[in-house]
């Protein structure tokens, strides 16, 4: 009799595991699996993780550049939150289309929402774009630099004919107003260390020498920094940034196009780097203890 028992009891537990495998599989199953339609494309693509990795090296390498980070201990929180980054925009992302009830039908019949509201580009901008007003503290070399992009790519070329001569020239202004910037900002530095180089206050002028007090500098860091005013000021400098880094001007150079972001929809510009921001300020919060609602 025990016996009896034995064998239904080994075999239901046989079919129940050999069920389970199976659904696991059909889970996974690239044409029909929800899992495997959530991981692969809705929530997870390998693409995300080469972004993540490129855009981290660019993005970082130019804030220490342009003196966007001030301490090591805010260097540290910005990388905390930046390694962060991709498991909580996916976790938004699908937190999203599973409240928002087409979506959600669409995810779990197996099949991924064609529009997307959401952008890890736009979302990332936050960590580094709080860091903005560090980098303007020497407003001096910015005003330079940004005056020769102004007449080097969008006013000079309108007078000229010929396509090569407006890339030169194109070419020329991106090159001259970055060797300006880097010159302004650290040739000091070298001038004194050195004989190499003149100091640029004698050469420049206020373009190496104009600087924000520190009332101004910290008023907008509070300003950039807050839970209220926060998200929508850098979702702007996000949006402005998206229009004038996909104008014609800028994307006819073919060199340069590679490297420029796509002209996404306003909504998904202001939405990413509003919840990027605020996504980095609740880390702030997180290790620092420090958390600033109203400037």
């Amino acid at each position: 009799m025990v016996s009896g028992y034995r064998r239904p009891i080994r075999e239901r537990a046989s079919n129940l595991r050999d069920a389970a495998a199976d659904m696991l599989s059909q889970e996974f199953d690239w044409s029909a699996g929800n899992l495997a339609v959530v991981l692969n494309s809705c929530a997870f693509a390998p693409s995300l993780l080469t972004f993540w990795l490129v855009n981290g090296v660019l993005d970082f390498s130019t804030a220490l550049v342009i003196g966007a980070v001030q301490s090591p201990g805010g260097l540290i929180v910005r990388l905390i939150a930046y390694l962060l980054l991709v498991p909580v925009f996916l976790g938004v992302r699908m937190g999203y289309y599973l409240l928002h009830p087409e979506h959600r039908r669409a995810v779990l019949s197996g099949a991924c929402p064609s529009s997307d509201v959401l952008s890890l580009d736009w979302f990332s901008v936050g960590i580094l774009a709080t860091g903005l007003p560090l980098a303007l503290e020497t407003l001096g070399p910015w005003i330079g630099m940004n005056a020769v992009f102004v007449v080097g790519l969008f006013v000079l070329p309108r007078f000229l004919a010929a396509r090569r001569v407006k890339l030169t020239v194109k070419t020329t202004a991106i090159v001259g107003g970055s060797l300006l910037f880097l010159y302004a900002s650290y040739g000091e530095r070298v001038a004194t260390a050195t004989s190499l180089l003149p100091a640029p206050s004698r050469t420049l002028g206020w373009v190496a020498t104009l600087t924000l007090s520190e009332a101004t500098l910290q008023t907008l860091l509070d300003l950039i920094n807050s839970v209220v005013l926060g998200p929508p000021l850098v979702a702007a400098i996000a949006l402005g940034m998206n229009r004038l880094l996909t104008r014609p001007e800028l994307t006819s150079m073919p060199l340069l196009r590679l490297s420029l972001p796509r002209r996404d929809p306003a909504r998904i510009v202001l939405t990413s780097a509003a919840l990027g921001t605020l996504f980095y300020l609740g880390v702030v919060a997180l290790f620092t203890g420090r958390l600033v609602v109203l400037p």
